[in-house]
């Protein structure tokens, strides 16, 4: 695995509580941890983390976030699956994978709080 390196992204919402924020470049890589950043945002935040890829056109959800209101690291993991498609699903964890990353990352946030700021640092390996 490469090196771990780290994607910041941070704003400053609309008047109606509202910012998307992208990042500068593409990833191709694994998500390693999100650490949200309440900041001064309201109370009742919500954010969705995404990543867009340009090529296919898809938009992969990678966190998403309902009431948001303290600073917390966040650990994503995908379900892994068998050969024949079927999840599979221990109660150890051991079932679980750090999410592909393809794509710029894009934290899109509602209900934050007029002129109010927060955002996330995304941790990944490329």
């Amino acid at each position: 695995m490469g090196r771990l390196k780290e994607a910041i992204l941070t704003g400053t919402t609309s008047t109606a509580g509202a910012a998307t924020i992208n990042d500068t470049k593409a990833i191709l890589g694994r998500l390693y941890a999100v650490e949200w950043i309440d900041g001064t945002l309201s109370d009742g935040v919500d954010a969705v983390l995404t990543a867009q890829n340009t090529a296919s056109a898809v938009a992969q959800t990678l966190l998403t976030l309902t009431d948001a209101n303290d600073d917390k690291p966040y650990y994503p993991r995908d379900v892994v699956h068998d050969l024949a498609g079927g999840a599979l699903t221990g109660t150890s964890g051991g079932d679980r994978e750090m999410p592909v990353i393809n794509g710029v990352l894009r934290l899109v946030i509602a209900s934050g709080g007029s002129e109010k700021t927060g955002g996330c640092i995304v941790y990944f390996y490329e």
